[in-house]
């Protein structure tokens, strides 16, 4: 199983990794478009590569 979560408190687990990345998007850009319009590219680089090591982890 796989998990990713977000500061906020959402979190989302499943067995397709794809899919828990595919949902933290869906909530990120639903429910944190104004941060995510604010982050410059070395930021989303830096939040992508610490997911990425979460999904890693989980798999």
């Amino acid at each position: 199983m796989t998990t990713l979560s977000c500061n906020c408190g959402f979190s989302v687990t499943d067995e397709n990794k794809y899919k828990v990345e595919a949902a933290m998007w869906h909530h990120a850009i639903h429910d944190h478009a104004d941060m995510l319009k604010s982050m410059t590219v070395e930021m989303l680089e830096n939040w992508l590569k610490h997911k990425d090591e979460q999904l890693k982890a989980g798999a």
